[in-house]
């Protein structure tokens, strides 16, 4: 039986249990008061006395009636009492209230996320873009059909919903209408098309990436609605090349990639209409003076990369700017570029 049908098994009885007492006292109770004609208080008094076998004298003299409903509650009190004693000695000793804890701990967290990151996915790959957005303190939420790797993102601290990545609800319980993006990074290309189809379906406007493990499948998930596919192991190649070709290049970019080394970051934003620098060419904005950060690529509103931007260059309105600098930085270049007013050094 798998563990989270057995987590519900074990939660549902014992929710029975502690029903059943509450119940039992309310019928005894009752009981009392129609038969000996009893108070409220006087019938629930004796109902706990007679339920607990303390011993304690009765109210009053019992008619023959209200005896034989006080041997009836007796055994069924006892009963019901170990009945009771063994399911919230397994629901405890088997750790089940701190999954189910757990579970409630993940859907409030899941309710508050926004601007979010899916990921569809826990393996090896989803593992590490999962780590690269911890450590980058970007909300996300992983999906994944296997209860124990849900388990061991929850123990890290993640929110994670067991499911399949390919249904609808599912996607809508991870929260795509407020998502940023989606990671389609299941164990094969053939769940990937189907996650990327079903997202762009429901969120037209989403950004999504997914992952490939041969060349065939790229233009698959294209069609489906993907707009970066990763060839996992032509990605790997490549890096794998660099790193016997020029490996001191190699370490360069990745200290670039990882700002904990550095202080760096590299980041691309729009330039609004609104803003500054908006008809400026790029000897005129003098970015790095004004703001410490290197401009290394340039996108026109058409598409078109410039990966090195002439001074004489104009910065047009909807153009995107790549850029690399210390985090504090590039947020003040991204408010400006925004409409934003800031103050620069």
């Amino acid at each position: 039986m798998a563990k989270d049908t057995q987590q519900f098994i074990t939660l549902r009885r014992f929710s029975i249990s502690i029903v059943s007492v509450v119940l039992l006292i309310w019928a005894g109770t009752t009981g009392y008061m129609i038969i000996e004609h009893m108070t409220p208080v006087d019938a629930l008094y004796m109902t706990v006395i007679t339920l607990s076998t303390v011993g304690f004298s009765e109210i009053h003299t019992l008619s023959e009636s209200g005896r034989i409903f006080t041997l009836a509650l007796i055994i069924g009190g006892t009963s019901l009492f170990f009945f009771t004693l063994s399911n919230v000695a397994v629901f405890f000793l088997s750790g089940e209230w701190r999954s189910h804890w757990e579970l409630q701990r993940n859907i409030r967290m899941l309710r508050k996320l926004n601007d979010h990151f899916i990921i569809c996915g826990y393996g090896r790959l989803g593992t590490n873009v999962a780590t690269e957005l911890q450590e980058k303190g970007i909300p996300f939420v992983i999906i994944d059909t296997t209860i124990e790797k849900i388990l061991l993102a929850r123990d890290l601290g993640y929110v994670a919903l067991k499911g399949n990545a390919a249904d609808e609800t599912v996607l809508k319980d991870a929260g795509l209408d407020k998502a940023r993006g989606l990671i389609a990074a299941a164990k094969t290309d053939a769940e990937n098309v189907f996650i990327v189809l079903t997202a762009r379906t429901l969120k037209p406007g989403l950004h999504i990436v997914a992952r490939a493990d041969c060349e065939e499948s790229e233009n698959k998930l294209l069609r489906a609605g993907a707009e970066r596919v990763v060839l996992l192991y032509k990605s790997a190649g490549r890096k794998m090349a660099n790193l016997l070709i020029d490996p001191g290049l190699e370490e360069y970019l990745d200290e670039l990639n990882d700002a904990k080394n550095l202080d760096l970051t590299m980041s691309q934003f729009s330039v609004s209409e609104s803003s500054s620098l908006c008809g400026l060419s790029f000897r005129q904005a003098d970015i790095y003076n004004r703001f410490r950060v290197n401009i290394i690529g340039y996108k026109l509103p058409g598409g078109e990369i410039h990966t090195s931007p002439i001074p004489a260059e104009v910065i047009q309105k909807n153009g995107i700017l790549i850029a690399i600098g210390k985090p504090s930085d590039i947020d003040a270049l991204k408010q400006f570029a925004a409409g934003e007013e800031v103050k620069t050094g």
